[in-house]
């Protein structure tokens, strides 16, 4: 499991998180969604480390403040909203920097097999700067692959940390990449994504973390945490799950879209 307990973060003396507390099991997706300026991102920086906070993270019995950083990146990964890069990387240089974090050289080939898996073959030699914002989504998640390549190791079950990981996505690339994080999570790893898209919330998370004004305003199953009162107060509008508009108008249901074949 991993846990976070009482986490308070301020950013330039703003109280961004007051008090959150999280929990998340390996084998599992879990979501964290809310409106805008909760806390999402902060919570997930100040877990991963890379914001200072006060209160415990602990991933499993050991605080991750403890961790040497080498041993931490062998155990957990983490995929940025956004990730700039200044010089000419091929994508495939981009990817093999995840596997810089092993412990063991991986093969030379799981660089190709990762961008396999997100939709990329044949891109290793592109240059970073020219793909769409969606291929570099992509291409950044195939590295943090590369880094927790097996869902669990040695020292247990390694986590991915995302941060709006399908935000660039059209609708199929998005299924693509959640069905891919499903997957790891069903062989034993650990998916903590922010989420802003609550139909594959639903979809695909086993558990919700919603916050609202640097708290927590509810955690548990997606039936639980996804209900017209908890969502009406958290994003400060009328809220009403499965219910279709009034007025005729054109709408999907992201929930029956599968990918062919």
């Amino acid at each position: 499991m991993l846990s976070a307990t009482d986490i308070e973060v301020s950013l330039a003396g703003t109280p961004v998180l007051k008090g959150v507390s999280f929990h998340a099991q390996a084998g599992h997706v879990t979501a964290i969604v809310g409106p805008n300026g909760s806390g999402k991102t902060t919570l997930l920086r100040a877990m991963t480390g890379d914001l200072p906070y006060r209160g415990t993270v602990r991933l499993g019995e050991a605080d991750i403040a403890a961790i040497p950083g080498w041993q931490l990146a062998a155990q957990r990964a983490v995929l940025p909203q956004a990730s700039r890069i200044a010089f000419p990387f091929t994508v495939l240089e981009i990817v093999r920097l995840g596997m810089m974090a092993s412990a063991e050289p991986p093969p030379e080939r799981r660089a190709s097999e990762a961008l396999a898996r997100v939709g990329l073959a044949g891109f290793e030699g592109r240059f970073y700067q020219e793909l769409s914002g969606g291929e570099q989504q992509r291409a950044q998640l195939a590295r943090v692959l590369t880094q927790v390549w097996d869902p669990v190791g040695p020292e247990g079950p390694r986590w991915l940390f995302l941060d709006e990981p399908v935000s660039s996505l059209d609708i199929a690339h998005q299924l693509d990449v959640m069905d891919l994080l499903g997957d790891y999570a069903a062989r034993g790893g650990g998916v903590i994504a922010v989420m802003h898209d609550l139909n594959l919330t639903a979809m695909y998370a086993d558990a919700v973390a919603m916050l609202a004004g640097g708290r927590t305003m509810a955690q548990g199953a997606p039936s639980v945490v996804l209900t017209d009162t908890t969502l009406s107060a958290a994003y400060g509008c009328d809220l009403r799950v499965n219910a279709a508009p009034d007025a005729p108008a054109t709408y999907l249901l992201p929930h029956m879209a599968r990918r062919a074949g």
